[in-house]
This record gives structure tokens, sequence and C-alpha cells, in this order.
């Protein structure tokens, strides 16, 4: 199992379409889990039910549950990622996430596949820092934007609480990844912009692809693991 954690530290737009794009990328067998404490988002933008969903299966994970058991909570989506949702209500499952998540993690561990969680905010005292802790890697998602650069350089102690941080901008411009890493000092893998053209989406792709290889050298092989972080990677339409 590579477990893979998405957040942001100031609130940049962009956590959950990566994480949920990198679950889809990986292919059949991926598994989201949505674990944002501020409320969930993935039920309305995919159109599924609430239930099954994060709510329930933290209910479970109380009395007791094991890896099989955590698909019994999953929607799966036409893009064939099996998504646990979270409730929009920040107070349900914020509620749940501490009652549970470390239950939940336990038995995700034993899961042969790549998991994917969607943090939201990474802040101190958040119900989900467990999960990045625990991660073997954790994706933050940034602005390229003064604002953004100086939160996160002023997040170092924050994110020494996370496994493996990495740096993911949304955005090439204004600063490059190299300039943006000088001033973070953090390891900035490079930019995945959004897509609105066809042009875009395949470049998405791609660097989507390119991210999936190196941080989940066990699933992909191919001496990803050696190459993993050598150099950041800046796809742009």
């Amino acid at each position: 199992m590579t477990l893979i954690v998405v957040g942001t530290v100031n609130g940049s737009s962009g956590a959950t379409t990566l994480a949920y794009d990198l679950a889809a990328r990986a292919g059949n067998g991926t598994l989201l889990i949505e674990a944002d404490p501020d409320g969930g988002c993935l039920a309305a933008r995919l159109d599924v039910a609430l239930q099954p969903g994060l709510m329930e299966l933290a209910g479970a994970a109380r009395t007791g549950i094991d890896a099989d058991d955590v698909w019994r909570f999953a929607q799966t989506t036409r893009d064939g990622v099996a998504v646990v949702v979270a409730h929009p209500s920040a107070e349900q499952t914020n509620a749940a996430l501490r009652a549970a998540l470390g239950h939940v993690l336990s038995a995700v561990v034993s899961v042969d596949t790549i998991v994917v969680v969607d943090i939201g905010r990474i802040r101190p005292g958040s119900a989900s820092l467990a999960a990045a802790a625990s991660a073997d890697h954790t994706i933050v998602v940034s602005s390229n934007s003064v604002e953004a650069i100086v939160a996160l350089a002023h997040r170092s102690q924050l994110l020494t609480a996370c496994a493996s941080p990495v740096v993911v901008l949304n955005n090439a411009q204004p600063y490059g990844v190299a300039e943006v890493a000088d001033a973070v000092q953090q390891r900035v893998w490079g930019v995945i912009s959004a897509a609105r053209t066809q042009r875009q989406q395949r470049s998405r792709e791609a660097a989507l692809d390119a991210l999936l290889r190196e941080l989940c050298a066990s699933h992909y092989g191919n001496g990803a693991e050696e190459a993993a972080f050598e150099s950041p990677m800046q796809v742009t339409a």
C-alpha cells in the first residue's frame, strides 16, 4: 500500500481536484478517502450519494474494521475510483475524523493498492493531521503567489508533522519552481495547472502520471524510486 495525502496550508485551490485526478490516473482499485475537516464536496461534485461514506465508515471503525471492510463504505465512480465521501457538514465530518481516523488508517495499511486521502487545509489541531503523519508522501498544493509562498515559508514547523512533504504549484507564473523551492525551503515537485482545453488536459495527465511514478515506485517500478524528486517538473499548456 502507498498512502498519499493531499492538502494545502493556505487554502490554495485545486487540492481536492488533484487528489481525485491522482486516484483516477492510478487506475482501477485505487481508494480515495475524503477527510477534510471543513466538510466534503465530492458527493456533490461527482453526483453520488452521501451514504455510504465517511460517517458510516467512522461509525464502523469504532467497533473494529479491517482492510476488506473499508470497501463497503466506498462508491465507485465512472473513472473506476472507489471514493469514501465526507459529509458536507464540517461539524459532522470533524467529529467523525476525531473519533475514528486512527482506526481507519490502521485498516487501510493492509489495503493492497494506492490510497489517496484529501485532508483539506493543513493546520495546527486539524483532525486529519494524523493521516499526513502516517503517509508515505504528503502533497502540499500551493498557489504561485506572494501570499501563498510567504505562508508556506512560515509553515515549516507545521510541515514537519507531515511525512515527506512535497509542494505542487497550481500555476506556473509568476515564479519559477527553483525560486519557490529556495523561498520556502521545501521540495517543490513542479507545476500541475488546471485544464481548460484538450491540450491542457493532456499535459495535466502527463504530469499526474509522472508524479505517480515517483511517489508510487512499488506500484510502478521502472526505476521510479531512484528518480524521485531528482528534477522538478513543470507542465503548462
